[in-house]
């Protein structure tokens, strides 16, 4: 038997063995409770309470050993706090790539806010409720073009700002993926950057809130820059905007 083959029979025999029933008897039915016991089971590295906190309904075999595995990997560090977050107003849920549709099985109501005490690691996991339990989001997918082709795209921004007076910028952008318009939006220090799926970047805007120093925007698609506005010094924004 070749390791390629080998590989998923391990990987199905693995979840099996560490996914307990997502119905325990103490099942949280509050999202503080979800919190607390996530955090619990996270700092006391218990991966089996972790992953028992995750709806699995309707997640593809595939998808739980990929999520089985972060879990796995993430449950091995040290962890400073768990807490909840509100869902940004303009958070996706939804994603696309290759024609396939991938969402999450609950009706989320905010994310779960993971920071480890390696500074500078955190995690955000959607959270929400279904049948008056709460749980992680599971993903489930579906297929609606066999045929579609994602292409790779990217938002840069490089910030040079002295240590003294750091850059303080907001960055907001629309972007096209299986013909439906997406946005995204985030509020950063200095630099930034984010890569995800879709058709092309439609628009894109960065403002400097404040700080001493320039700032440069990059846009990439299909790993090629298509506008780069240089560095610049100004108080006004830099945008972009696709031609047609």
């Amino acid at each position: 038997m070749t390791t390629k083959m080998l590989r998923p029979i391990v990987l199905a025999v693995f979840v099996a063995l560490i996914l307990p029933s997502a119905f325990a008897k103490d099942a949280p039915t509050s999202a503080e409770q979800l919190r607390s016991q996530f955090e619990t089971a996270m700092k006391a590295n218990d991966t089996n309470a972790v992953l028992s906190l995750v709806n699995w309904n309707g997640v593809s075999d595939q998808m739980k050993s990929d999520v089985s595995m972060q879990m796995v990997f993430m449950a091995g560090h040290s962890v400073a706090s768990v807490k909840l977050l509100p869902l940004p107003t303009d958070q996706q849920l939804t994603n696309e790539f290759n024609g396939v549709r991938y969402y999450p099985n609950v009706h989320v109501e905010g994310l779960v806010d993971v920071e480890l005490t390696a500074k500078g690691n955190n995690m955000q996991i959607p959270y929400g409720e279904s049948g008056g339990i709460f749980y992680i989001a599971g993903t489930v997918q579906e297929t609606f073009d066999a045929h579609a082709k994602s292409t790779p795209l990217a938002v840069m921004v490089t910030g040079l700002f002295p240590k003294e007076d750091p850059g303080i910028l907001t960055c907001s952008y629309v972007y096209v993926s299986a013909s439906n318009e997406r946005i995204g939006s985030f509020q950063f220090t200095n630099s930034w950057n984010i890569s995800f799926w879709g058709d092309y970047i439609k628009s894109c805007k960065v403002t400097k809130v404040s700080g001493t120093g320039s700032y440069e925007l990059k846009i990439d698609e299909a790993n090629k820059t298509v506008f780069d506005s240089d560095m610049v010094e100004t108080n006004n924004s830099v945008s972009y905007e696709k031609k047609n």
